[in-house]
């Protein structure tokens, strides 16, 4: 059975609204639900799934905020939703050795998921995936992406949002703000960028939310 097995139109749309406005009683009043519904369904999901698809920050000097995590992610993506915090590149894809995608001239990522020899796919990833380096590193990721810093973003909660250029492809990078400050990410710097071939998955096509018994579909 598929990870969307679970989601109903209402769980779609809420997801969408958090990944937009990270804010619950925003989100929940702009889909005509309250925040108690909202949570319950959040909860419910996370009972079903096993994982928690958002997370929840508070305290500190700024309102509190709940993203969406990674599972949650993967969830709207996959149901068709739009999350604007997770890039799409279109490629043609390789079978290689090693399998991977054709982004453009001089411009490739190593991949871990299977399709057809020189079908058109779509690849996603999310910001927290890469990790960032000053010098070239020998790691076990297998994508090494030479980027110049374009902009460094400050967020709530000691997060930052850092944006590269990757010849002409742009790439945002989530990480802390100490680690900004560490590794001087300002704009026109140099960096490597790294991820893994199994963080990199393919964008399928949306799948209709299906009846499941005993689970509201509301």
């Amino acid at each position: 059975m598929s990870e969307e097995r679970w989601l109903t139109p209402t769980d779609v749309r809420l997801l969408g609204s958090l990944a937009e406005t990270p804010n619950l009683v925003r989100a929940a009043r702009s889909i005509g639900i309250g925040r108690d519904r909202a949570v319950y369904r959040l909860q419910r999901l996370a009972r079903l799934y096993g994982h928690a698809v958002s997370v929840a920050h508070r305290g500190g000097t700024t309102p509190g905020a709940t993203r969406l995590t990674a599972l949650g992610r993967r969830l709207l993506q996959r149901a068709g939703g739009t999350d604007p915090e997770v890039q799409q590149w279109s490629g043609v894809y390789r079978t290689g050795p090693p399998p991977r995608v054709v982004l453009g001239p001089g411009k490739e990522l190593v991949v871990s998921f299977p399709a057809g020899e020189g079908r058109a796919v779509r690849v996603a990833v999310e910001p927290e995936a890469f990790v960032i380096a000053r010098q070239r590193v020998d790691l076990s990721a297998r994508n090494v992406l030479r980027v110049r810093v374009v902009a460094a973003h400050r967020r709530p909660h000691g997060e930052a949002e850092v944006l590269a250029d990757w010849s002409g492809t742009p790439v945002r990078v989530a990480l802390t703000w100490s680690s900004v400050e560490r590794l001087r990410l300002t704009p026109g710097a140099r960096v490597y960028l790294y991820v893994k071939a199994v963080a990199l998955r393919r964008i399928a096509a949306a799948v209709p939310a299906r009846t499941t018994r005993g689970s509201p579909r509301s």
